[in-house]
């Protein structure tokens, strides 16, 4: 898929770009953004790493769920949740050198096998924590907004998680497996380069790509948008009817209560966010498959021949949008924990483990020596 193995398409479309001007300044301006972009990532895996596994190291610390409990409260179930996105989050960004490395050069160093484990990895974790986020905030609605919340048990969470494993993670990430190869391109010019990204046909390539953008953004961002403007919806429709029953002159003030507006400002950041990151990388990775697919019904073959190579801001664009899941998987920790009331009390509140002290008695001689 070209939005998950887009370095070497763009490494590939700039140097035919550069061979094809005699101009040497797109050249010049495309190894400026390579460079650029490399810095990028190496900054947001430095950023994010860390964070990720401190979350992780923190939450496991601070155990995750008491055994003396035996149903998992919503707290509980929340904190597994945002450890297992922070896992998934951290695993993606341990990606990033890697990725740096084919975006700058242009060529596959790592060999075969890292080829398809660190590209396997890469798919995986993008899709997985949008699955994570999307149960996330569709359990919320359930246990906030509906009746469900009394018999709802932490087992029914693990069947949409299931399901959207499936078909959202698994089966892109196989098919993703299939066709991946590493194989080497030799030029007349310079070095063997050698390539790691899947290999399809235009009309496979489409269906993959348009059943990955499907599954990856469009059903998760519906379902995320509509819990989340439900559950907004529902705290208002609360706030009304609690200030209708009540005749005190704090509730005819109309001061609308701090947690409401605590909650919209909850929500805003982590939709936003998720649009920003997610939007342009989905955007640029389907509108040129759109874009060929329209100009091949209006021109036929001959759409193909006309066709020249990426503009320079085409590609420029391509590259900023894909770093954009990176930066959203170093941001998470600090969006659903670090800002999470729950997991900083549950964090720093923990109780001291108190030190068992054991008196120790010397002997003493009750004999008398006289």
């Amino acid at each position: 898929m070209e939005g998950f193995s887009s370095n070497y398409t763009t490494t590939s479309s700039i140097s035919n770009e550069s061979s094809e001007d005699e101009d040497q300044q797109p050249h010049v301006d495309m190894s400026f953004a390579k460079g650029f972009m490399t810095v990028v990532y190496i900054v947001v895996c430095l950023v994010g790493t860390p964070g990720n596994l401190w979350i992780i190291y923190k939450l496991f610390r601070a155990k995750l769920w008491s055994g003396a409990s035996v149903q998992l409260t919503v707290s509980q179930r929340s904190r597994i949740y945002i450890f297992a996105l922070a896992c998934s989050d951290m695993f993606l960004l341990l990606t990033l050198p890697a990725t740096a490395s084919y975006n700058y050069h242009g060529t596959w160093i790592f060999g075969s096998a890292a080829c398809y484990v660190i590209r396997s990895i890469e798919i995986f974790a993008k899709l997985f924590s949008v699955i994570l986020l999307t149960v996330m905030s569709l359990e919320r609605y359930v246990i906030v907004c509906t009746r469900l919340r009394h018999i709802y048990r932490a087992w029914m969470s693990l069947v949409p998680l299931a399901v959207g494993t499936v078909f959202g993670v698994i089966v892109p990430t196989i098919f993703h497996y299939l066709y991946l190869q590493h194989f080497s391109v030799p030029f007349p010019d310079s070095d063997v380069t050698w390539v790691c990204l899947p290999i399809m046909s235009n009309d496979i390539f489409n269906t993959f790509a348009q059943y990955t953008f499907v599954v990856g953004f469009i059903i998760p961002f519906a379902i995320m948008t509509g819990c989340y403007i439900m559950l907004v919806h529902h705290v208002k429709r609360k706030y009304k009817l609690r200030r209708a029953q009540q005749t005190t002159t704090l509730a005819k003030s109309g001061k609308e209560p701090r947690y409401m507006s605590e909650v919209r400002k909850s929500i805003w950041r982590i939709a936003v966010f998720h649009f920003v990151c997610w939007a342009p990388f989905w955007g640029f990775t389907m509108l040129p498959n759109y874009i060929y697919q329209i100009d091949q019904f209006l021109h036929g073959e001959s759409a193909e021949e006309e066709s020249g190579g990426e503009s320079i801001l085409l590609v420029y664009c391509r590259l900023v949008s894909n770093c954009l899941p990176y930066i959203n998987a170093a941001g998470n920790w600090v969006l659903y924990a670090l800002l999470n009331v729950d997991v900083r009390k549950h964090i720093y509140n923990q109780p001291k483990k108190k030190r068992k002290f054991t008196l120790k008695f010397n002997p003493v001689n009750t004999s008398s020596n006289c």
